[in-house]
């Protein structure tokens, strides 16, 4: 048995002699990775050397277990562990982390960028200890909250990376290398750094102006801008210019902080009194001596909640059977709600009779409208 465990090592050590990484004469190329100088192999050269560290170590593997299969086969219990022991001693090829610096220092120093790339994309590849992580970084501290934002690639150096938008305190402007300049805008194409990046946002002052109602919108760039002027349209009543934490601007201005931004909303109450109408009665036309049910609509035209709106019709000639006036909510912009009234009307045939519509709020903003009828 003696003899085969001889055979066996005798196998290997021909095996590894006779491999390139010994060959006579050979040249850098066909040395192993702990063989070559890393301060002026080229990547490819190192990428041929780290294949044939790979391959050598692989093909010790393979030798090693075929002869502790063959070992098993001869039931030679000593020889097994012997062998399994040298297996078990191998060392899977691995970059060190001082080889893996002195090949990031090249990297960073070479003016060859042909010469970055490749060196860069064997490391990157090869070793556990390069892997350069790009982040795009925001945070700032509100009154109500705080924003962040923060994403975070993680490819092989020279890779195309989308520079993403933000959405901040001011209006954005791209994405910085030292805090104060802009490196890269949103939506270019950047590459992969070789190192650990970091980019933080830039933004400029900026205060936007928004007019769901009257369809005014405007932007002033900087720290001051003056509130637009609103001309109240029919049964509009201006309440303001808000920004987004529902404070109301005062003056003819506002200013923000430098790199922030501000938005502000106009806020308007309004109502829409339409055109009443008979029950069962031609347009416009309204029964003498006759009870009938008067309804019309009323519509929020305005982009704030009508709560307790108050309605009461009157006019000569015209009993209201019913309430006479009635309380309505109308929540949302565009919201209707058509009130009706039980109405009896006194006059002649072809008289015209005016009824008088009248809504108030709580804050004593009123809204008339009057509804005209012919007798018949």
């Amino acid at each position: 048995m003696k003899q085969f465990k001889t055979l066996i090592f005798i196998s290997l050590v021909a095996l590894l002699v006779s491999s390139p990484l010994f060959a006579s004469g050979a040249v850098e190329k066909g040395k192993d990775f702990s063989s070559i100088d890393l301060a002026t192999a080229t990547g490819s050269e190192m990428e041929a050397a780290w294949s044939r560290s790979l391959e050598s170590y692989n093909t010790q593997r393979s030798t090693l277990r075929s002869a502790m299969d063959e070992a098993i086969r001869n039931n030679d219990v000593s020889d097994y562990l012997e062998l399994r022991g040298v297996y078990g001693s191998l060392k899977v090829p691995e970059i060190t982390e001082e080889e893996n610096e002195i090949i990031l220092e090249r990297i960073l120093n070479s003016q060859d960028e042909d010469e970055k790339a490749a060196l860069s994309s064997f490391l990157y590849a090869s070793s556990r200890y390069y892997h350069p992580v790009l982040t795009f970084q925001y945070e700032v501290k509100g009154e109500r909250m705080t924003r962040t934002y923060r994403k975070t690639v993680s490819l092989a150096p020279g890779s195309e990376v989308e520079v993403p938008s933000l959405e901040g305190e001011g209006l954005f402007q791209g994405w910085s290398l030292d805090g104060t300049t802009v490196s890269y805008k949103s939506g270019e194409k950047m590459s992969m750094p070789y190192t650990d990046t970091t980019l933080y946002p830039i933004f400029t002052s900026g205060i936007s102006f928004s007019d769901p109602v009257t369809g005014l919108e405007s932007y002033t760039e900087g720290n001051v801008a003056t509130l637009p002027e609103n001309e109240a349209g029919e049964g509009l009543v201006f309440l303001g210019w808000y920004d987004e934490y529902g404070r109301k601007a005062e003056g003819d201005s506002v200013t923000v902080e430098n790199g922030k931004s501000a938005e502000y909303t106009a806020y308007w109450k309004g109502l829409e009194i339409g055109d009443g109408s008979i029950r069962y009665y031609e347009e416009g036309k309204i029964p003498s001596g006759t009870q009938v049910l008067l309804s019309f609509p009323l519509v929020n035209i305005g982009n704030v909640p009508l709560n307790s709106i108050s309605v009461k019709i009157e006019g000569e000639g015209v009993t209201v059977l019913s309430s006479s006036s009635l309380k309505v909510t109308l929540v949302g912009s565009s919201s209707t709600i058509s009130p009706t009234f039980l109405i009896y009307v006194d006059g002649e045939k072809g008289e015209e009779k005016v009824i008088t519509v009248t809504a108030t709020d709580k804050d004593g903003n009123l809204w008339q409208k009057d509804l005209k009828f012919i007798l018949q």
